[in-house]
């Protein structure tokens, strides 16, 4: 870390809801991060209300945790004063961060809320040199680095990019597509996975013209990269990001002792949660890109599970024969009655908890034969002997709820105290009250101290207390009962103004809507990748076409692009679809990076890719070998009355819509 002049590792964990953040730090993460219940990506969670937040600030305050607020939709003009009243709560608050996707969203934030350090979402799908300079000069603090970038690949963003923090996914469910370049969910339901409301699409089964009549080709495995986040720490990076705010507390806990216990070298920790992990939710486990190598080799690991979306535990045992109701079975493991099983079958699965055959008995040991209540209906075609059973929950497991009866944080405010002869002026605002010469010697400052702590329900209390004596008493004396009286009118006052600022932003000048020059398509247009594995490749081929065909339009859709276009001032640019320029503010930005944008270029959801994918569907989804692969393949996918066309170039994964969406 000092090399880099950063700060410690960081591992933070997801908080869905306050029960979350409560056992993450329980288990022992870091910080957690967490949405509010507006502008989230994840608006299935519970979410936190203001009240969560004052308790969550409270509690990080008093054990020396941090917690992340993501703001990491996308937003319109209209949205903007609901926008500029969240974050003027956020300001009395001061999260230790605010996770963005938004470009307009960050230039709002870097202008009038500058107290709040920008940290940039994975949605911006930074994954190169460039993504992540322009970034950084764009004001944010951190970076979250898109989860399909290698060791190599994260060591070389952190060797060029060696002042702004990195954080890294090393845990929980992968999406098919780049994040924030995922199309599917909008196109196909209308429900944009970039304004939080994603309908996982990739967990959806499908059939292929070429392979399985029912498989989930796009599911993909769960990320464990376990002992690896130590590589990680040595690399540089400095936080370490854990998925799952849709997850329970649960999760939360094991997952936060497990990779506490590994950057704190405690293995044997370490050994003893792997399995409560992948108990509290795992689907198939994978290390994802991470050992990539340059050429894109990753020791032919598939990153998919096709043949089961869901939690599925850890295997316990396996099938000796299926009767009619029952099962004989030989766990590997010592189980107890009620603990959650499933069989996986072909495109079949059931679960069912434990119920021993042998009424009299409550648990089973590893070894031993036995015979158990077995839902054979469930199954087509009767699972054959040697099928693995998972456990998928156990029955000692659960958690009982936390006390959230916490105290609410209040924000320290100095007061400045004049006495005068008929009462108390503080900070300008004067409370009349009778001042007398006191009996006691005590000083008035410690009085005046003592009473305003105690501010009783207001969101605030007092810091530093200056005092000033301005009347004729020499040792100046107001009665308890005046005191406390003021003190309420003081920060009734105090919350009034605080509640009129933030509710109502009848001061603030939300942008006005701009007309944002729109551009039709032409055969002129370059439209640059928004993935980019090898940047300095693709920035040489817009290079290239920039001098053999200056009237080129250059659609940009990556962060990086804005790079490339700020140093390239005679380059013809415009906003294409993945750069996201929603609202004026986020037009104003681009157009301070890069004077000469032309124009924005929007396609609907429904005419851009779905999925772009680092993930190469035919040895993944499919199970082809690599070799003998000719690196540029189309498959036909159909669901759900829908025909999809799927195009694999050199290891890169398009999914396109072809048929009208059938519900």
């Amino acid at each position: 870390m000092e090399k880099h002049g950063l700060p410690d590792t960081d591992l933070s964990l997801p908080a869905g809801s306050l029960q979350c953040a409560l056992r993450a730090f329980e288990g022992g993460a870091d910080s957690v991060y967490l949405g509010m219940k507006s502008f989230s990506a994840r608006k299935g969670a519970v979410n936190f209300s203001f009240e969560d937040l004052r308790k969550l600030k409270q509690v990080c305050l008093d054990k020396g945790k941090k917690f992340y607020v993501t703001l990491n939709t996308l937003v319109k003009d209209s949205d903007m004063p609901e926008v500029e009243s969240l974050l003027r709560h956020l300001d009395y608050i001061e999260p230790d961060g605010i996770i963005v996707q938004d470009l307009g969203l960050a230039r709002l934030i870097r202008k009038h809320h500058p107290a709040l350090p920008l940290h940039a979402s994975t949605q911006l799908a930074a994954h190169t040199v460039s993504g992540v300079r322009q970034l950084e000069e764009m004001g944010f603090e951190r970076v979250v680095l898109s989860r399909e970038l290698s060791l190599q690949e994260i060591r070389e963003i952190r060797q060029a990019c060696p002042d702004v923090e990195l954080k890294v996914f090393i845990h929980g469910a992968l999406c098919f597509g780049f994040s924030g370049l995922c199309m599917a969910s909008e196109a196909l339901t209308g429900r944009s996975a970039n304004c939080g409301e994603c309908a996982q699409i990739c967990r959806s089964w499908f059939s292929c013209d070429d392979g399985p009549a029912k498989f989930w080709p796009f599911s993909m495995r769960d990320l464990c990269l376990g002992p690896d986040i130590r590589t990680l720490r040595d690399a540089g990076v400095q936080a370490f990001k854990v998925e799952g705010r849709m997850k329970s507390p649960q999760y939360v806990y094991h997952c936060a002792r497990y990779y506490r216990a590994l950057l704190d070298g405690d293995d044997e920790t370490a050994r003893a949660e792997e399995d409560a992990v992948k108990i509290s939710f795992a689907r198939q486990l994978t290390k994802g890109f991470f050992h990539n190598t340059k050429d894109g080799n990753r020791g032919h690991e598939s990153l998919t599970c096709p043949d089961y979306p869901g939690h599925r535990g850890i295997e316990v045992g396996r099938i000796k024969r299926v009767l009619r109701d029952t099962a004989e079975v030989v766990f590997d493991r010592p189980l107890a009655v009620r603990d959650g099983l499933l069989v996986i079958s072909g495109a079949e699965s059931a679960g069912f908890p434990l119920s021993l055959h042998e009424k009299d008995r409550t648990f089973v040991s590893a070894g031993r034969l036995v015979t158990i209540d077995f839902p054979s209906s469930a199954f087509s075609v009767k699972p054959e002997s040697g099928t693995p059973i998972m456990c998928v929950s156990l029955h000692n497991m659960n958690m009982g709820t936390l006390q959230e009866n916490i105290p609410m944080y209040r924000k320290p405010v100095d007061l400045d105290i004049l006495i005068t002869d008929t009462g108390l002026e503080i900070n300008g605002c004067f409370f009349e009250s009778p001042v007398s010469q006191a009996v006691s010697d005590v000083p008035a400052r410690e009085i005046l101290e003592k009473v305003f702590r105690a501010s009783d329900k207001s969101l605030f209390t007092c810091a530093d207390v200056k005092v000033r004596n301005g009347s004729s008493a020499q040792r100046p004396f107001i009665p308890l009962s005046g005191l406390k009286k003021i003190r309420r009118d003081f920060y009734a006052l105090c919350d009034e103004d605080f509640e009129k600022h933030c509710i109502s932003t009848e001061d603030f000048r939300a942008p006005e809507a701009q007309d944002i020059p729109a551009l039709e398509e032409s055969e002129a247009m370059f439209r640059m990748s928004p993935v980019m594995f090898g940047e300095q490749e693709c920035f040489d081929e817009a290079d290239r076409i920039l001098r053999e065909k200056p009237g080129t339009l250059f659609g940009l859709n990556n962060i990086a692009h804005l790079k490339w276009a700020a140093s390239h001032p005679e380059a013809k640019v415009f906003a294409d679809s993945f750069l996201y320029i929603k609202n004026s503010l986020a037009w104003q930005e681009a157009r301070e990076i890069v004077p000469g944008i032309l124009g924005v270029f929007a396609k609907p959801a429904s005419e851009l890719p779905l999925f772009i994918s680092r993930v190469c569907f035919r040895h993944s989804s499919l199970g082809l070998p690599c070799k003998g692969c000719s690196k540029n393949n189309t498959y036909t996918l159909r669901a759900n009355g829908k025909t999809f066309r799927v195009e694999c170039r050199n290891c890169i994964t398009t999914l396109l819509s072809v048929s009208p969406y059938s519900s």
